[in-house]
């Protein structure tokens, strides 16, 4: 929802939370000028405050008031969203879903999957320019402090609290299913290195309260949306039968998204258009569909689910550019979580008929020919499994992890050159930024 500030505005927040670093004062300072935003006037609508020039700078004092939460959970839902927007986008660089299309050389070692500790772009960059460890740690700060303070006060202090704490424990937790997803190691208010395990098992807890507190309130959709988190987070962590059962709960047609919206700030804007659409409307020519998601077939059919345009443009390695059409304005949603994305953790962990039944129901959505199982192995079917999920998920965040969590092939392999210089790397999950690793007294 704090998609209120300009670029330069967003610049300027990065420089500040680097001299915060720094100080080794932690995230805390940053997140709550960030949320600050929110409380520009207690009689503004949300609306209204989506839309208005925010100020370059709101005193923090006196934030965290009662009076304050619902504009503070919402705070903490729009820096979510607006790093999971950029998360979506350069990972999808990485698992080559994308591929990079400007002449910005900082954003190459993303392309040739060789990114490095020092590298600034997916460390300390702000969410509209593709950072993601700055901004999904501000994000989790935001719904972290939120939360503790919501579980303070009182109902009488706090209209719908069970609600927002609901919110807030669910942002939280996704918040760390994807740092835990794409980064190999983190670390957490200064707090010493964590893998990736110990990540998605804190968002497992998380993903408990807002369960909890969503029952208490009523809402169903918050409910399964955090059920949908708990699945995702016992899936990577191969807890089969907790995924399994949290799965099977979510109801057809369900889906929950990251919203967005055309307004002139670019915070508020799908980043995968943003990076990849028409001009004309207000699209870009950043990044261009992978080599194997252009003139995309299954099974030998033109698949409708994956939309590749010709932007009519070369880049500056002379390749010609082609634009994603699964997302076809700045202001078209994101999925975080969904039925299709549940349908498919349940297949991969039953298998057989069941996965079969599944992918073939995929199919006859998409108009695409159905799959017989009678004459399948297991593993034959796992595949089919996996190559649905790269469609179906397609430009939704999950390639990276996946690629990480089933050991796929790097395409290209590692050692092959690339087309600006250099080779292809083997990276499969960020690391650990140099910048968290000299600032923090405990790593």
């Amino acid at each position: 929802m704090d998609g209120y500030r300009n670029a330069n505005n967003e610049q300027r927040t990065v420089a500040m939370m680097a001299r915060i670093r720094s100080a080794r004062r932690g995230w805390a300072r940053g997140a709550i000028l960030a949320l600050g935003v929110a409380i520009f006037a207690s009689a503004c609508s949300l609306d209204d405050l989506l839309e208005v020039e925010m100020p370059d700078q709101i005193p923090a004092d006196g934030l965290m008031e009662p009076r304050n939460a619902k504009l503070l959970t919402n705070g903490a839902v729009g820096d979510f969203e607006c790093a999971f927007g950029a998360y979506v986008a350069l990972t999808a660089m990485m698992a080559q879903e994308m591929t990079d299309a400007s002449p910005t050389a900082n954003r190459w070692p993303y392309d040739r999957r060789n990114v490095l500790p020092t590298d600034a772009l997916y460390s300390t960059f702000g969410c509209t320019s593709l950072g993601v460890y700055t901004p999904l740690s501000q994000a989790r700060w935001s719904a972290d402090n939120i939360l503790e303070n919501l579980k303070k006060w009182s109902d009488d202090e706090v209209e719908d609290r069970q609600l927002l704490i609901a919110t807030a424990a669910a942002y939280s937790g996704y918040s760390r299913v994807l740092l835990g997803e794409g980064f190999c190691s983190v670390a957490i208010d200064n707090g010493p290195e964590m893998t990736s395990a110990a990540v998605l098992q804190e968002a497992i807890g998380k993903f408990n309260e807002a369960i909890a507190a969503a029952q208490a309130a009523g809402d169903n959709d918050l409910l399964n949306f955090a059920y949908m988190g708990r699945a995702r987070a016992n899936f990577d962590l191969g807890n089969k039968a907790a995924a399994l059962e949290d799965a099977k709960r979510i109801p057809e047609g369900f889906e929950y998204v990251m919203s967005a919206s055309n307004i002139a700030n670019s915070r508020r804007h799908n980043r995968v258009f943003a990076q990849s659409g028409p001009s004309s409307d207000g699209g870009g020519s950043s990044l261009s569909v992978g080599p194997a998601y252009q003139n995309f077939t299954h099974m030998g059919v033109a698949d409708p689910r994956v939309v590749a345009i010709p932007a009519g443009r070369n880049d500056d390695a002379g390749v010609p550019v082609v634009w994603q059409g699964k997302y076809e304005s700045l202001g078209t949603p994101i999925p975080i979580a969904s039925y299709d994305e549940a349908q498919l953790i349940i297949a991969e962990i039953e298998g057989g008929q069941t996965a079969v039944d599944i992918i073939n129901a995929f199919h006859a959505a998409a108009g695409l020919p159905l799959i017989d199982g009678s004459t399948m192995t297991d593993d034959e079917i796992l595949e089919h499994v996996i190559e649905e999920r790269k469609i179906e998920l397609w430009l939704e965040g999950h390639r990276f992890h996946d690629i990480r969590r089933l050991n796929l092939p790097l395409v290209p392999e590692p050692g092959t050159p690339h087309r600006r210089g250099n080779s292809y790397g083997n990276n499969r999950c960020f690391p650990l930024p140099d910048v968290e690793i000299r600032n923090n007294p405990n790593i």
